[in-house]
């Protein structure tokens, strides 16, 4: 009997050994760690030193925009390299991408890693789309700026692996400035008077004038927001608050030196003038950094200052881009660490060599390739003093009412009784969307 129960006990141990292996290279397995076996015994294993054990045969396929491309693919061969998973990348701009999940994922067709930017995520979540980030959520929180991860969470919950981050700064044209002190709005109103040539379309000053992106800091400047609690509540809307009020006053004063229509200072001919040396203080994104460096003006960029008579510093919109895991993968452990591998700092400081996308991790100005660059800092210092756009579903009903109020504010109408109106209309559209 003793000999019968020890072998018993013995098949025992044996199949719950063996269903513990396959746990891990089953694709519903649980995320167990895969420990550095080159390691001190004696040294404690944290969750920093662990990598998440992907399936057996995983294969991958990764979806990112054109500008995204070239990045995935170095990167993929140094994971195959590393992991032996093939990884394949495809160019899919980033609606496209959501588009495609909807018949692509129930059929077996869609990416293992989308790339989006994270004002989608409400959408992506909503919808199904995504799996949190969890088995890398203490390592993303604590390496990468508080911004990015805030803008990579929804509902409390994390998704993504930042990637890069984009906000705008103003650059300027030292070639046609020159001694001219560029320090302040005050200065920035002073040189355009000077400067402007409106019959031989040279201005001092231009921004884009319709969309809340682009004005979001003559609001925030003041005191203005679009939603309370961190742009999560709908319910407290601070677009037409004293704040915001002051705020478009003075972007309606601005006519002054930028005597156009709204619709003219569009993206194209903002560019197109600036890289023509028409256009002395260029209010655009931070992405044109390596196209205006190779201009044959010397352009510089700095962060956005303050507003008249305010002490607030101006906090611009920002744009994260990030990895995504698809929840449709039949390999989700190894798309979690392929998103891992890729938002390392050396995967992200490559990306930046090569791509310019200038990295959400913290600590990267301190590298060599950054610091060389002296609007890359620039943005960096911006970018501490930006916000990511509002992820709730709800922000959808924010920028037409806002687009339509800015025209009319910027053709002189009342300043209060248009943001009113939009505000008005945005609670409207709210609850139209919610029925």
């Amino acid at each position: 009997m003793m000999k019968k129960g020890f072998i018993l006990l013995l098949v025992l141990t044996v199949a719950i050994a063996v269903s513990a292996c396959g746990a891990g290279s089953s694709s519903n397995s649980e995320n167990k760690p895969a420990v550095n076996n080159n390691k001190d015994k004696n040294e404690p294993v944290s969750s920093a030193d662990e990598d998440i054990v992907p399936e057996e045969g995983a294969k991958l396929l990764v979806w990112d925009g054109k500008d995204g491309v070239p990045f995935l693919k170095e990167i993929a061969k140094e994971f195959t390299a590393k992991y032996g998973i093939p990884v394949e990348v495809e160019d899919q701009g980033g609606p496209e991408q959501l588009e495609k999940m909807k018949t692509d994922g129930p059929a077996e067709l869609a990416a293992d890693i989308i790339t989006q930017p994270h004002n989608d995520l409400g959408n992506a979540v909503k919808s199904g789309f995504v799996l949190p980030n969890d088995f890398y959520e203490e390592q993303t929180k604590a390496e990468f700026l508080p911004a990015a991860v805030e803008a990579v969470t929804f509902d409390g919950m994390l998704y993504g692996y930042p990637r890069n981050m984009e906000t705008y700064a103003l650059f300027i044209n030292q070639d046609l400035v020159g001694d001219a002190p560029i320090h302040s709005w005050e200065d920035i109103i002073a040189f355009s008077k000077t400067f402007n040539d409106v019959k031989n379309n040279k201005y001092g000053f231009m921004s884009q004038l319709t969309s809340l992106y682009w004005t979001y800091p003559y609001f925030s400047g003041y005191g203005g927001y679009i939603f309370g609690n961190k742009e999560t509540d709908p319910a407290d809307i601070g677009l037409n608050n004293e704040g915001s009020v002051q705020g478009m006053k003075f972007f309606q004063s601005l006519r002054e030196i930028l005597p156009m229509a709204s619709a003219d200072a569009t993206d194209d001919i903002k560019r197109s003038l600036f890289q023509d040396g028409k256009l002395a203080i260029n209010l655009d994104g931070v992405w044109n950094i390596g196209e205006y460096s190779k201009l044959k003006y010397k352009v510089t960029m700095i962060p956005l200052p303050a507003m008249p008579g305010s002490d607030k510093e101006p906090v611009t919109l920002a744009g994260v881009k990030a990895y995504y895991v698809s929840a449709y993968s039949k390999y989700p452990n190894a798309a979690k660490l392929f998103a891992r591998y890729a938002t390392t700092k050396e995967a992200l400081l490559k990306n930046f060599e090569i791509s310019g996308f200038i990295p959400a991790r913290l600590g990267m100005e301190s590298e060599a390739a950054i610091q060389s660059n002296e609007m890359v800092k620039a943005a960096l210092k911006q970018l501490e003093n930006s916000q990511p756009m509002p992820t709730i579903i709800e922000m959808g009903q924010v920028w037409t009412p806002v687009e339509q109020a800015l025209e009319l504010i910027w053709n002189g109408e009342d300043v209060k009784q248009s943001l009113d109106k939009a505000v008005e209309d945005i609670k409207t559209g709210i609850l139209t969307q919610d029925q």
